[in-house]
């Protein structure tokens, strides 16, 4: 969420590990931030990058050296790219931040693949402490802990019904002048798949489950996929369902399956997914 909205009338302001957590509320700095300071707690090398990506425009990124070459994460999605990796969206690079020294990109060049970035190169890199301006030893401004509340799963599993139940309803409000079937069968079958795709975060999981849900619905055609966001509010979710055009589907005798799986993280932070999907049966 860019500062413009939680903060307006306020310039570019930057929260701490422990604020951010507690509003569930920030854009990239604070989320690269944050991962910057897991990656520097489980003993990893890694600096804040500042730069341009696409689509963000001037963003925050995080860099890291794992098995002798640079990676790069984008921190809003977990991304991660390697240096050479021409589909990582970060076009260029302007400076890297550890904790206690800010480096200026000073190259000829400015994109990831085409930069060095070993920030202790002079040549490359131009350091704003220095000899000439010694580190003063700044105290840091982040706590020395984050804690914790527990997850609420009785809440999580709560809020999975109350949001099928506004989506289903929602999907046959854009259906004015067709019945809506849902098939129960299916989405009982996507409530059991929808948490494999949380715990193994949507890779190696989905091409499976396709042809497993086919081979348990042999006398349907199933046309569907899955729907992954963070929660906050009902309206991003809504806005999600309805631009997979699903509810616009008019083949006679078509069913619907749509099911949701909520899984909740500390600190009140949610996964949300959604499975929606239509059924023709086979002549």
């Amino acid at each position: 969420m860019p500062d413009s909205v939680s903060f307006a009338g306020i310039c570019d302001l930057w929260s701490t590990s422990d604020q951010f957590l507690d509003l569930l509320a920030g854009d990239e700095e604070e989320h690269a931030v944050l991962l910057c300071n897991y990656f520097l707690a489980l003993g990893k090398k890694s600096w804040l990058l500042i730069g341009n990506a696409i689509p963000e425009g001037v963003t925050a990124y995080v860099l890291t050296w794992e098995q002798n070459q640079y990676v790069i994460w984008n921190p809003r999605n977990g991304h991660f790219y390697g240096q050479y990796d021409t589909f990582c969206p970060l076009q260029n690079v302007g400076c890297l931040i550890s904790g206690d020294n800010v480096w200026f990109n000073i190259q000829q060049y400015d994109s990831p693949v085409r930069i060095n970035f070993d920030v202790s190169k002079p040549q490359f890199w131009k350091p704003f402490f220095s000899r000439s301006l010694p580190f003063p030893g700044l105290s840091s401004v982040q706590p020395e802990a984050l804690f914790y509340q527990s997850a609420d799963k009785a809440g999580a599993l709560e809020l999975q019904g109350r949001l099928e139940k506004i989506l289903k309803e929602k999907i046959m409000e854009w259906r004015p002048r067709n019945l809506t079937r849902w098939n129960r069968y299916c989405t009982s079958a996507l409530r059991h798949f929808l948490p494999l795709l949380e715990e193994n975060q949507g890779k190696d999981v989905e091409d499976d489950h396709q042809a497993e849900l086919q081979k348990q619905l042999g006398d349907y055609r199933v046309s569907g996929f899955p729907i992954h966001m963070p929660f906050s509010e009902v309206g991003p979710l809504i806005e999600a369902v309805y631009t997979t055009g699903v509810h616009n589907i008019d083949v006679p005798n078509t069913e619907f399956a749509l099911a949701v799986y909520v899984h909740a993280y500390p600190k009140n932070i949610l996964s949300v997914w959604v499975y929606v999907a239509s059924l023709v049966r086979n002549r």
